[in-house]
């Protein structure tokens, strides 16, 4: 058996010591470097546990939401950049201090305020929140005249190409 410090083979008694935290089999001229032995003592040795079972949790990076066909969908106001920038001013806060509370960059808030850039559901919520204003809505359906659709032309089917060839065939005969 070789010392685990010095690399000698050691003759005679081995010793276990603990060198700078490591446990170590040594020789007795490098047991003088560490500190006591290693070894447990009945009372202090661990006593075998149980093993629990527990399912394994796989997180996926891409976690869609899927939303119920009933449920309806939130769309965003016209005008967000200006109430972004009136809420903000009303309620005293520069573009780091909104920033900081809804946890973004200063760069996002000032493109948000130009139109610039759409905020997505998820920060468009971060700011209903932080500053109490609405930005997401039900959408809005417009009512299309009735004039306008009469007038709007209708796709062609196959059936109307049918009987399109069946009337004119009836008048050649």
């Amino acid at each position: 058996m070789q010392c685990e410090v010095c690399g000698r083979s050691i003759k005679g008694k081995t010793f276990k010591a603990i060198i700078e935290g490591a446990r170590l089999v040594v020789c007795p001229d490098c047991a003088l470097l560490g500190s006591m032995s290693w070894e447990l003592k009945p009372s202090e040795q661990r006593k075998p546990r149980a093993k629990v079972h527990r399912p394994i949790k796989q997180k996926s990076r891409f976690v869609m939401k899927r939303q119920s066909p009933l449920e309806p969908t939130l769309e965003l106001v016209a005008d967000f950049g200006t109430r972004i920038r009136q809420a903000r001013e009303a309620n005293g806060f520069s573009h780091e201090d909104l920033g900081r509370r809804i946890n973004e960059k200063i760069s996002v808030i000032r493109k948000l305020e130009s139109h610039k850039m759409k905020p997505d559901n998820k920060l468009a919520g971060k700011l209903q929140h932080a500053l109490k204003i609405k930005l997401l809505v039900p959408p809005t359906r417009k009512k299309l005249p009735k004039e306008l659709l009469a007038t709007t032309p209708k796709a062609v089917t196959l059936g109307d190409l049918i009987g399109h060839r069946e009337r004119s065939s009836e008048e050649t005969k």
